[in-house]
């Protein structure tokens, strides 16, 4: 991230100031450019479903006029980027953004402006928060507890200053407040997990009110249920749910595997139980069934999942879509050989993961559409690289058919070409495929999968390493 970014933001506030100032007008307006399109267009979205498509001129503008009825949240996306903004009526709404760094560059002007800059920044905060988690999560609750309280009230003190610059509605303010709440229940939630997980000391140390925020939770916020923190809090608050509960009724031995198929089947009852909203259920039933049948070994367990998501009632359509999945995951269970499959090097010839075996291989899934999660998967990548030589390390781009895009991506993040691959030609669509992404596979000399249940990030990652080298 740029480190001139605070400067940059807070004079393009300053700049902005009078524009905000500005009298509404009767249309409703979003446009702007796009710097380094990779595509000719760029979509709008609301609670996922897209409401149009707009393209790009000569000079790589656009210009999009809202249907009156049409307020609130939205999404704007420039494959694979894309990132919320809030509009109003009358607002006149301006963005320029690169898509070298496309979060870091986005830049609003005109009537709406001060609005987004400040979801902007918080957006970009909380992306700091990960590096904030790993530098205080050793601390005692209690102390956590007041640097959380600190950050928030830091939060709300920048949220009033604007609120009486702008002028902001009401329907935005009670956003806004949202928005800074939900950070604030997320980086508790993000606390707990890593006490429960490595301070086993710290466990009862709680103070009686750090939990609080639970009880005063909407887990069916319409308005939020597309926002990406209240997302990312519901998420993690199930994720500590399931293994609360493994770790009070001593369900198994291992609570912290979140892949395992007890835990994803805990947090999929779980969604059943607490979410109303369609979207918000099926979203997470989604998400946490591919999970389980991913990460399944055996056709046993296959067959236990699918029994489980038909007392879920889910869609016809999310139904078949888990059902296929589960019919493509056989082919990955560990014994099976992935020789035969397609995919281009980064030249486009066609070849085979065979020809690219020639000794013990780790290959990691990743997508463009996973920005930081494909940046934090090639650092890791390098490291392990360094220190264990004797290994190839594979990045497989799951963008099925969208090699301009990927090809872009290596240039754009310096990734090495020799190590790069994208799979072609499976017959099957990209979403199912997607479902691996941040997927591990060890393969051997005879092309064969040795292992397949770790991800880049696990604190077990090197100890698996070992034994695959030992084998």
């Amino acid at each position: 991230m740029n480190k001139n970014l605070p400067f940059l933001f807070l004079s393009c506030l300053l700049v902005l100031v009078a524009c905000e100032d500005e009298p509404k007008h009767d249309n409703t307006f979003f446009g702007g450019q796009v710097v380094n399109p990779v595509e000719d267009y760029i979509t709008i979205a609301k609670d996922d479903k897209i409401l149009d498509t707009v393209y790009l001129d000569e000079e790589n503008n656009f210009s999009y006029d809202f249907p009156e009825k049409h307020h609130g949240l939205f999404t704007f996306k420039h494959a694979p980027e894309s990132q919320l903004f809030y509009i109003e009526k009358g607002d006149s709404l301006m963005v320029r953004v690169n898509t070298v760094e496309f979060d870091e560059s986005i830049m609003y002007s005109a009537e709406g402006s001060g609005k987004n800059n400040f979801l902007m920044e918080m957006y970009l905060l909380n992306e700091k928060n990960n590096d904030l988690i790993f530098s205080y999560y050793k601390i005692k609750p209690e102390e956590f507890a007041k640097k959380t309280d600190s950050i928030k009230k830091i939060r709300d003190e920048r949220l009033a200053t604007l609120e009486d610059k702008y002028d902001f509605s009401d329907e935005f303010i009670e956003l806004a407040h949202k928005t800074i709440d939900y950070e604030f229940y997320d980086l508790r939630e993000r606390y707990s997990f890593l006490v429960n997980k490595y301070l086993k000391d710290y466990r009862n140390e709680f103070p009686e009110d750090f939990f609080d925020y639970r009880k005063k939770v909407n887990f069916n916020d319409k308005e939020l249920q597309s926002h990406y923190i209240y997302q990312r809090f519901l998420d993690n608050y199930l994720k500590n749910r399931s293994i609360e509960y493994c770790i009070n009724n001593k369900a198994n031995r291992d609570c912290f595997s979140l892949n395992n198929v007890n835990n994803l089947e805990r947090r999929l009852k779980i969604a059943d139980s607490i979410f109303t909203l369609a979207q918000l259920k099926y979203r997470f039933i989604g998400r946490f069934g591919r999970k389980e049948i991913i990460y399944s070994e055996n056709k046993a367990q296959i067959d236990s999942t699918v029994e489980l998501l038909k007392q879920f009632n889910l869609p016809k359509d999310l139904y078949t879509e888990l059902t296929n999945l589960a019919e493509i995951q056989q082919a990955y269970f560990v014994g099976n050989s992935v020789a035969d499959k397609k995919i281009l090097n980064s030249k486009l010839d066609k070849i085979e993961i065979g020809d690219i075996i020639k000794r013990p291989t780790i290959i990691f899934t990743w997508s463009v559409y996973s920005t930081t999660h494909h940046k934090l998967q090639h650092k890791i990548v390098n490291e392990l690289r360094n220190r264990y030589p004797e290994i190839d390390f594979i990045g497989m781009n799951l963008d099925q058919g969208e090699p301009t895009i990927w090809l872009k991506a290596i240039e754009n993040y310096g990734y090495n070409t020799n190590f790069e691959y994208q799979i072609r030609d499976r017959g099957i669509k990209n979403s199912y495929f997607r479902n691996y992404l941040n997927r591990t596979f060890f393969i051997n000399r005879d092309s064969k999968i040795t292992y397949g249940q770790v991800q880049l990030d696990s604190p077990d990652l090197e100890q698996k390493i070992l034994e695959f080298l030992n084998q």
